[in-house]
């Protein structure tokens, strides 16, 4: 065993043995989920009640969930943003946190308003352990009691965007997910497949193609992360793509020059090039095999879990991932925002997540009115079947904060609920009260996919209310051109899914207060080049989430900019 396979077995032991003690937590919290969760609140405001946001709302005579939800009010961003100001240009501490900042998430609205998170140690120290460091342990557990085999040992291909920069006070900004990675920067080549220019760019260079050119040099690579699962499908299908391009490169020990803007880009990543030609081969006879049936372990015959979130809006790229990888085990990763990590897998091949009850103190308000709003329910109140709306008080100073978001329970471990993403309440649709979620909008779609006989590679929702009553607009992305004259058969077929996806809607429909649906077709690539847009435009890899609904101008003049030639607004009328 050489040098370097030494120092990545025993990076990966260390990993192992943090996550290992991440998962304990989970399985200790599971016993009492209750007690624990209330356990971090208490804590929570003693060690807040000298701040200004304390003092204001007396955590100091705070003694318990109720007087907690009496005397502290609802919040959303707006409550926070003046303080986050103070904190960023005057350098004052104390305002909403007594945990010192050491890190500013960026991030935006749907509507493009910029919003600065702060994150304490603390709620750093939460996102590592339950974020990257969990899923070694998670794969180690897989292939002890699933497999019964040994995991291998190996470096991992990532596609999370390290970013780096400052705020005006110095303290550094990013994506929470690139700043938790970055924190193992020294550490990185022995347990990453791209080299230190590519896991910290400085821009000029096209990362699909770097990320994938470096790991496919890496016969023993033996997993894959990223935040979303877009970021790893994209990249695999960049390689279906242009791998001929790629395997010219590797046989050389070269960069294509359309892949890198000049010479300053390509300077820092010339002395990792080398020439490699018996690789180059192997990979030319797999991929000229086609990609009819799973590739990834002709490739890296040592490759042993995908790990990105891949639920609720990106279950449509994890599938599409699964065709590159077959049975190759998944890691749906976490449930988290900018604000805080919520839950996380507690197995492989499961997308069910436990709630955290170390990282957040958790609110919930049932979506069908059942509970006073004045008085949300906490954790141990939860039924199983039954949608929340969730309420976090987390680590980094937001108290009470309503993130619009609905989760489902799907179960229990020990007395710990587990959860799924269903949606977000800014993207319901509601027409006629019949309250259209993404995931009603997913399995509509996902059926009628089936029906036309062509994968939907992507899609999204425009509400047209120029006609009366109002209507849905279907824009799809078929992996395939389509015949735009069955666009009136794709309709009805559509409508016909749709209705026995929403019940709602079918009910909607039959009393005509909402209008027929239209399908249009979009260009192939259509969404890539939205997701390539926005982070031309400053907008994080890291953060760049699936189009849903076109709720805003500019994404509305984008997308129906992008539709085939007959499929386009001439419709609506």
């Amino acid at each position: 065993m050489g040098i370097n396979r030494i120092i990545t077995w025993a990076m990966l032991k260390v990993m192992e043995s943090k996550g290992n003690k991440a998962l304990s937590r989970m399985d200790q919290n599971s016993l009492d989920a209750f007690g624990s969760n209330k356990n971090l609140l208490m804590q929570i405001l003693r060690d807040n009640q000298n701040t200004e946001y304390g003092k204001k709302y007396d955590f100091a005579n705070i003694h318990s969930i109720e007087e907690f939800q009496e005397k502290v009010p609802y919040t959303t961003f707006d409550d926070y943003a003046p303080y986050i100001e103070r904190m960023v240009k005057n350098g004052e501490k104390n305002l909403i946190t007594a945990y010192p900042v050491i890190h500013y998430a960026e991030t935006s609205g749907s509507v493009g308003v910029q919003k600065r998170i702060p994150l304490t140690e603390r709620s750093m120290e939460v996102y590592q352990a339950y974020s990257g460091i969990r899923m070694f342990s998670l794969a180690k557990r897989y292939y002890r009691d699933v497999l019964h085999k040994k995991l291998p040992i190996g470096r991992g291909l990532n596609a999370i965007e390290v970013e780096s920069g400052t705020m005006a006070d110095g303290t550094p900004k990013g994506s929470v997910s690139g700043s938790t990675l970055s924190r193992f920067k020294k550490l990185m080549p022995y347990f990453l497949t791209s080299p230190i220019p590519i896991i910290f760019p400085t821009g000029g260079m096209n990362m699909q193609y770097m990320r994938i050119r470096f790991a496919l040099e890496d016969k023993d690579m033996t997993y894959m992360v990223s935040s979303f699962m877009t970021n790893i499908s994209d990249m695999l299908n960049f390689m279906k793509n242009n791998w001929e391009m790629i395997c010219d490169d590797i046989e050389n020990g070269t960069v294509n020059p359309d892949m890198v803007k000049g010479e300053e880009y390509l300077a820092p990543i010339r002395p990792y090039l080398k020439k490699m030609p018996e690789r180059a081969a192997e990979l030319r006879k797999i991929f000229s095999e086609g990609f009819d049936t799973p590739i990834a372990l002709k490739i890296w015959p040592k490759l042993s879990f995908v790990s990105a979130i891949g639920t609720g809006g990106f279950a449509i790229y994890a599938d599409k991932v699964k065709q590159f990888v077959g049975d190759v085990p998944v890691d749906y990763m976490v449930y988290a925002a900018s604000e805080g990590i919520f839950a996380a897998a507690s197995s492989l091949n499961d997308p069910k997540y436990d709630l955290l009850t170390d990282s957040c103190f958790f609110e919930f308000l049932p979506t069908d009115g059942t509970a006073d709003e004045a008085h949300p329910l906490t954790i141990d109140k939860l039924e199983e079947g039954k949608e929340y709306e969730i309420i976090v008080t987390n680590l980094s100073g937001f108290y009470r904060y309503r993130i619009k978001d609905v989760i489902r329970v799907l179960g229990f471990h020990n007395t710990m609920p587990q959860i799924t993403f269903a949606y977000r309440i800014s993207q319901m649709v509601n027409l006629a009260a019949e309250k259209t979620t993404e995931e009603h909008l997913t399995n509509a779609v996902s059926e009628f996919s089936k029906a036309i006989g062509c994968e939907i590679d992507d899609y999204c929702l425009y509400i047209d209310y120029d006609v009366s009553p109002a209507r849905y607009v279907l824009l799809v992305e078929p992996d395939r051109p389509l015949p735009t004259e069955k666009l009136e058969e794709y309709d009805k077929i559509f409508e016909e899914k749709f209705r026995y996806a929403n019940k709602e809607y079918a009910g909607c429909r039959d009393d005509r207060s909402i209008g027929h649906p239209l399908v249009l077709l979009q260009q192939q690539q259509t969404h890539l080049l939205w997701r390539e847009f926005k982070i031309f435009k400053g907008g994080s890899p890291n953060q760049v989430k699936p189009v849903r609904i076109l709720d805003v101008p500019q994404k509305e003049k984008f997308f129906f900019g992008m539709l085939e030639e007959g499929s386009g607004r001439e419709r609506l009328k």
